[in-house]
């Protein structure tokens, strides 16, 4: 056992920011375009489409703060753009400025406070085409920190600016200058051999980000999520992009990452690969997935699970929900439940849980797990029956007199109570054991097969005695074993600590016993740097103290037995 002295290291936490602001401005003296129609856009922080009201463009000699950005480009702008407000969360700039003045910033984090200001809403911004790219804006902003500019084409090009202003006047335009366009990033992707085949396929795109560039492609990502929605969202959560199987499928705008891993996901739910990807910036690179090299035994095929859970030998409902990694289904009254598109070409393991708070002591485990293992001759709709195991309780009774005894003697968390279970050489070990229920004179502990137990009870982790033996049948739920007092008298042990012939007080001492699973005990020594331990049973002791700036680590059952005191000198 070693107990290792972490120093503390600094953790800095970016949290979210989210502004709350309403713009308050006359009605403009000319009049303004009518409002368009409510748009869909990109929250940044929930990662979902929002409905935002829509802007309106007014010259900038209006009243308000507005703000404008030149698109650069080889041709007239056609596309969209977006306009999002950065603002600081309460209590970050308080964070940040107690992190300069500690100049801990300079370590890590963000390197200036507007860095903290995150964008909350993103909002449509009008976009005006000139002869070699266009304009962004005038549009209404409220005051802000920070401010980010998207604009896009349906192609996946795209113009975006980071902008923080400075010192905000309360009116007039504010500038984010001249934005360049990037061509997109991504790939082009062919299926080979997927024609006339029944079902759809799809890919499941795994980013390989280069470390060194990590930053600022996370940066991107946001920007990009604005325009292919779809896409974006297929990055942040895994989920499949559906693929043509008669034209190429263009995933794009990509973060510039160095590359991508393919997983091309069959009709039935197998998938196959990955295949890796070199992607470089600015460029649509294209791939063939290959159907028959991803899938050299076939795409296999998946079945119905028809199936009913029952509790035990009864015909009672055994569940209330069946978990899998692919989802989860309820289970009705009488134990019936149905999940389709289950994988055929491989093991799957559902859980079962029965979802019952019983008083007293349980029936069954409250969750059971099931492997479904399909064979070839497997068609169709498959039907299961799962049972869950009922429990069998061995039962530690206890007098009133071994009761009081065991409470004088443990401090918590003992009692600890540990099974066990004799082998067919005689040998015993110890088995888990799911549920452990206090009852009034002891303690029942659920078994889920017959066999030979007892039960160490310990009041510390280097002593415990255990119970009488029993044996439970294959038609017995319940029986009893017996607990007596401990001996009134018993070898006691202690800890003497000193550093340089001298005691050490206030040493930290922790003691463990033979039953890794227990809890080791731990205290401190006295101002004779002493530490008693009290009965030891146990044939192994392993300890660790620390004290004086010094540890120490070892072994002192065989000191405890031979003299009743482990020296440690430090």
């Amino acid at each position: 056992m070693r107990l290792k002295r972490v120093l503390g290291g600094m953790l800095v936490v970016v949290l979210v920011g989210v502004g709350l602001w309403m713009l308050l401005r006359p009605e403009p003296a000319s009049p303004l375009a009518p409002p368009s129609a409510p748009v869909s856009t990109w929250v940044e922080d929930a990662g979902v489409l929002e409905a935002a009201h829509p802007v309106e463009a007014a010259a900038a000699s209006d009243a308000g703060l507005w703000l404008t950005a030149t698109l650069e480009g080889a041709h007239p702008f056609a596309g969209e753009a977006r306009v999002g407000a950065a603002f600081i969360i309460e209590g970050d700039e308080g964070w940040w400025e107690e992190e300069k003045r500690q100049k801990a910033i300079s370590l890590v984090g963000p390197s200036s406070l507007e860095d903290l200001a995150n964008v909350r809403e993103w909002m449509t911004a009008p976009a005006t085409a000139s002869s070699q790219g266009g304009v962004v804006g005038p549009v209404a902003v409220p005051p802000a920190p920070r401010y980010q500019v998207v604009a896009f084409e349906p192609d996946g090009t795209f113009w975006w600016a980071d902008f923080v202003p400075g010192a905000l006047p309360k009116t007039g335009t504010l500038n984010a200058g001249v934005l360049r366009a990037n061509r997109p990033t991504g790939v082009s992707i062919r299926l080979d051999g997927a024609r006339n085949m029944e079902g759809a396929f799809s890919v499941r795109i795994e980013r390989d980000v280069d470390p060194h560039d990590a930053e600022r492609a996370s940066a991107l990502q946001p920007m990009l999520a604005l325009v292919n929605p779809d896409l974006g969202w297929a990055l942040v959560n895994g989920s499949p992009v559906p693929l043509s199987p008669d034209a190429d499928t263009r995933l794009a705008p990509l973060p510039p990452d160095r590359g991508v891993r393919l997983w091309l996901r069959a009709p039935s739910g197998r998938e196959g690969g990955p295949v890796e990807v070199r992607l470089r910036e600015g460029t649509v690179t294209p791939v063939t997935l290959d159907v028959a090299r991803l899938f050299p035994e076939g795409l296999s095929r998946a079945v119905t699970l028809r199936g009913r859970v029952l509790l035990g030998n009864t015909s009672r409902s055994g569940g209330r929900m069946v978990s899998w990694p692919g989802g989860e289904e309820p289970v009705d009254a009488d134990g019936r439940f149905t999940i389709p598109d289950v994988p055929a070409w491989r093991a799957t393991r559902f859980n079962v849980y029965r979802g019952l708070k019983e008083e007293g002591r349980p029936a069954a485990p409250s969750m059971w797990d099931f492997d479904f293992t399909p064979t070839e001759e497997m068609r169709g709709v498959v039907d299961v029956e799962w049972r869950v195991p009922l429990y069998r309780w061995l039962v530690v009774r206890m007098d009133g007199f071994t009761r009081a005894q065991l409470k004088e003697r443990v401090v918590p968390p003992y009692p600890v109570y540990l099974l066990e279970r004799r082998d067919a050489q005689g040998l015993w070990s110890a088995v888990p054991s799911r549920e452990f229920v206090p009852e009034e004179d002891g303690m029942a502990v659920s078994l889920l097969e017959p066999g030979t137990y007892r039960v160490q009870v310990a009041s510390a982790p280097y002593a415990s005695r255990p119970s009488s033996v029993a044996q439970m049948g294959a038609d017995d739920t319940s029986v009893d074993v017996r607990l007596s007092p401990a001996p009134s008298a018993g070898a006691s042990c202690e800890v003497h600590v000193t550093h340089q012939g001298r005691p050490v007080a206030g040493a930290l001492v922790m003691v463990g016993g033979k039953y890794r699973s227990m809890p080791p005990m731990r205290g401190e020594t006295d101002s004779a740097g002493h530490w008693r331990l009290g009965a030891v049973t146990s044939d192994v002791l392993p300890m660790f103290v620390q004290g004086a700036g010094n540890e120490w680590e070892g072994d002192g059952a065989e000191a405890c037995l031979r003299s009743g005191v482990v020296e440690v000198r430090l």
